[in-house]
């Protein structure tokens, strides 16, 4: 079936090492060239998006990428720590509520070490990205495989930890609770000690007060983020690479779609190795020439064979489409060699 990418949001995941975030970057040169105003969305810590595309670093929140081809093409970077700071500026019932928060050092903490943080900001970047009508299409770079997960579990797992009974937990106080408190938690009191003092209890539980009564509102963007990802105006594309490995790695993902309702629209086979071309008999060679163009074409014809039987079981895969897409020969590291291989998705 001929690829369809008619979605606004295109989600493109997968396990690391399979050459996900260059095509995620040509996909959105190769609509960008169609006619539809794009943004390129990259949440990989690695940030080797910015490299694909020729940039050294983003300076602003959203960067214009310039096409040979013309066509509009923008991309952006997350910055965990801007936008959890909006999210809390967001949810915070006052200013001084907000304040209070941004300035205890303890959401400093939460924001870097907290799992699960930098995915939830993602998933805020997007919900706002997405709200601008302005973008015909929106594609987003995800983590490898198990952040890729953590992409869509993320605000659940934060929804779960501002629901009232969590926090009314730590913030019960009394004997008990310091008791269990510091039996479970040694290793972490000493961390914690060495940066806040002695008094970083106290700390914690100031932090969660001030946290108190943005529940709902964490809550609510959960359901949002849902409601999103299971819309007709959002598809999943998994790339992956034919090998044993790599069909277990997308097996796990896969199952994380299924379980949160999210289908699986397409598949991009990266790297699969062309079948070689026999060698010519009137080729101009030496003896030693030919031989040694001779193991080299035995070898193709092993990975040919070696990568078939995964490459049918990918094909197995309940989606709507699965593009296959030959090892290249030169590195794509420029915007005219994302466009050629990006035609190769859209073909």
């Amino acid at each position: 079936m001929k690829p369809s990418f008619d979605s606004r949001i295109l989600l493109v995941g997968g396990p690391g090492g399979v050459g996900k975030t260059t095509l995620a970057a040509s996909l959105g040169v190769a609509l960008a060239e169609q006619g539809f105003k794009t943004v390129v969305l990259t949440v990989d810590p690695a940030r080797r998006l910015a490299q694909a595309l020729g940039f050294e670093n983003f300076p602003n929140e959203v960067n214009r990428v310039p096409l040979v081809q013309g066509g509009e093409l923008f991309a952006s970077m997350l910055d965990t720590q801007r936008y959890f700071d909006r999210i809390i500026e967001k949810f915070a019932n006052t200013p001084d509520q907000k304040k209070k928060i941004l300035e205890n050092p303890m959401y400093q903490i939460m924001v870097d070490s907290l799992g699960g943080s930098h995915e939830y900001a993602a998933m805020e970047r997007l919900l706002e990205i997405s709200q601008d009508p302005s973008w015909d299409k929106i594609v987003v770079d995800t983590p490898p495989t198990d952040n890729a997960m953590d992409l869509i579990a993320a605000p659940k797992r934060l929804a779960d930890f501002m629901d009232n009974s969590v926090l009314s937990w730590f913030q019960s106080g009394g004997a008990l609770y310091l008791r269990l408190f510091r039996a479970g938690t040694r290793i972490a009191m000493k961390a914690l000690q060495a940066i806040l003092g002695s008094d970083f209890l106290d700390s914690l539980g100031k932090f969660l007060t001030d946290l108190e009564g943005m529940q709902a509102g964490f809550q609510n963007r959960h359901r949002e983020v849902l409601a999103m990802l299971r819309s007709k105006d959002c598809s999943f594309f998994l790339t992956t690479f034919p090998s044993q490995a790599r069909w277990e790695d997308s097996g796990r993902l896969l199952t994380a779609l299924a379980g949160e309702s999210i289908p699986l629209r397409g598949v991009f086979l990266n790297r699969v190795e062309p079948q070689p071309t026999a060698l010519n008999g009137d080729v101009s060679l030496s003896s030693e020439q030919r031989q040694e163009v001779e193991k080299l074409l035995a070898f193709r014809r092993q990975e040919v064979e070696h990568q078939k039987p995964w490459t049918e079981k990918f094909a197995t895969l309940p989606a709507d489409f699965l593009v296959q897409i030959p090892r290249q020969t030169q590195p794509v590291h420029d915007v005219a060699s994302l466009s050629e291989l990006g035609r190769i998705l859209l073909s």
